[in-house]
C-alpha cells in the first residue's frame, strides 16, 4: 500500500564504547568492487542514530561489502572526530550543527535524518507558567518567560529549541518587550536587539540533559527531550506547553549526517554503498521503530534498553519521504532553518559569514540512494 503523502503528515502535524566491529574479512560489493577499509560511524546511543544501528544488525552495510565499525559517544565528541577523520561518518545532533557552517569546515550535511518532535519546553506548576498549556499562544508563553528561570542543556538541542522559541516570540513583541539571555560568556543572546529590557532577561541555568528530569522542579521552566521528557510527562511535575509540532509549523530542524570531505572525496563509490544500506536502515526504522530499539540494546550490549527508548519523537524518514522532501525543496530549507538558528544562537561566532546550504550542504548521494531503493 503507497505510504502517506509526507507532506500530508507535515500538515496534519503543524508544526535519542567505541563499539562492536564488524566480523570477517571485507567481501565484494553488488557492483563487485571491495571495500578495503573499515569504516567507523560515530552513532549516538539514542533511536535518532537508529537508522545506523539498524543498518549494522540487520546485516545493510554487510549486504554492499562494507565493514563498518560503530563508535558510539555524545555530539560533541562525535563531531570532533569526524571532523578530524578519527571516524568517517557520523549522526550529528543539532546542538553540534553549527560545525557544518565553520571557515573552511572538514565535514559535509548529506543527508536529514529524521524531523525531530523530541524537544519540548515545561512549566512548573508552581511557577510564571502555571496557566500554559500546549494551546497557549506564543505570546503568552513569551510573557510568561520574561525573568523566569530556564533549565536545559544550552549545548545540545535544548539551546536550538530556546533559540527557536525567542525568535518566535520576538517576531511577534514590540522593540524592548523581547526576550533575550546571557551565554557563558557573557555575550547577550540573540545579539541583534535594538533594546535590552533587564525585565525580559530570561535566567539560563545550565542543566545536563541526562539529569532534566531530577532537577526541573528547581526552575520556572525546562526544555528537555527523551527519555527526560518523557519521563517528565509521566511523572506529571512540570506541564508541557510547547513542541515543534505545536507552535512551530515548517521550522523543524532535523537531525542530520555528516561525512568527512576528505574522506569522501578519496572513497566516493564507497560511500554510495554507505549510503544505500543506511537508506534500508532509516526504512526498517520508519516501517519497525521498536525492533529498531531492539538493535540498539542488542549493539551497546544491553547499556541503552529497549524499552527506554521513545518511538514517537520524530517523523522517522525512508526512501520515500527522502525522495519527497529533496524534490519539493523542503530538504534545503530545513537546512536552512538550521543555518538560521545556529547563525542565531549561542555558537553564532562559530558560524562563518559565508556559509550557505548549497555550499555547505551535498543531498546527491541521499537522493540517488532513494530512488534506487524505491523503485
Amino acid at each position: 500500500m503507497k505510504r502517506k503523502n509526507l507532506l500530508s503528515i507535515l500538515a496534519v502535524s503543524i508544526l535519542g564504547l567505541s563499539g562492536l566491529a564488524a566480523c570477517g574479512e571485507p567481501t565484494p560489493g553488488p557492483d563487485g568492487g571491495d571495500n578495503t577499509g573499515t569504516i567507523k560511524i560515530g552513532l549516538h546511543t539514542n533511536l535518532g542514530a537508529g537508522a545506523g544501528y539498524s543498518a549494522i544488525r540487520q546485516g545493510y552495510f554487510a549486504a554492499e561489502g562494507l565493514n563498518v565499525e560503530p563508535v558510539m559517544g555524545g555530539g560533541p565528541s562525535l563531531a570532533t572526530q569526524v571532523m578530524n577523520g578519527d571516524i568517517q561518518v557520523s549522526f550529528m545532533g543539532g546542538g553540534v550543527a553549527y560545525n557544518y557552517w565553520a571557515e573552511n569546515p572538514s565535514i559535509k550535511l548529506v543527508a536529514l535524518d529524521n524531523l525531530t518532535d523530541d524537544d519540548r519546553l515545561f512549566a512548573n506548576p508552581a511557577g510564571p507558567g502555571k496557566d500554559l498549556t500546549l494551546e497557549s499562544s506564543l505570546e503568552d508563553i513569551g510573557n510568561a518567560l520574561k525573568g523566569a528561570s530556564v533549565g536545559l542543556d544550552l549545548d545540545k538541542t535544548p539551546g536550538q529549541f530556546l533559540t527557536t522559541i525567542i525568535n518566535g516570540v520576538n517576531a511577534i513583541m514590540d522593540e524592548g518587550e523581547q526576550l533575550w539571555y546571557t551565554d557563558s560568556t557573557g555575550a547577550k543572546v540573540p545579539n541583534n536587539l535594538a533594546k535590552y529590557n533587564t525585565d525580559c532577561e530570561i535566567e539560563i541555568h545550565q542543566v545536563d540533559a541526562a539529569n532534566a528530569a531530577t532537577t526541573a522542579t528547581n526552575y520556572d521552566f525546562v526544555i528537555a527531550f527523551a527519555p527526560s521528557a518523557t519521563l517528565l510527562e509521566e511523572l506529571d511535575t512540570m506541564n508541557l506547553v510547547c513542541k515543534t509540532s505545536t507552535h512551530f509549523a515548517g521550522q523543524y530542524k532535523p537531525s542530520t549526517w555528516a561525512v568527512n570531505i576528505d574522506w569522501l572525496e578519496n572513497n566516493e563509490d564507497t560511500f554510495k554503498k554507505f549510503m544505500r544500506a543506511l537508506v534500508k536502515g532509516m526504512n526498517y526504522r520508519r516501517d519497525t521503530p521498536k525492533k529498531t530499539c531492539e538493535d540498539i540494546e542488542e549493539i551497546t550490549s544491553g547499556s541503552v534498553a529497549a524499552d527506554t527508548l521513545s518511538t514517537d519523537i520524530a517523523i522517522w524518514l525512508g526512501d520515500e519521504e527522502q525522495i519527497e522532501l529533496y524534490e519539493s525543496g523542503n530538504m534545503e530549507k530545513y537546512a536552512q532553518n538550521i543555518l538560521d538558528a545556529d547563525k542565531a544562537g549561542a555558537n553564532a561566532d562559530k558560524v562563518s559569514a559565508d556559509a550557505t546550504v548549497k555550499k555547505n550542504t551535498d543531498f546527491s548521494y541521499i537522493y540517488e540512494a532513494a530512488k534506487e531503493l524505491a523503485k
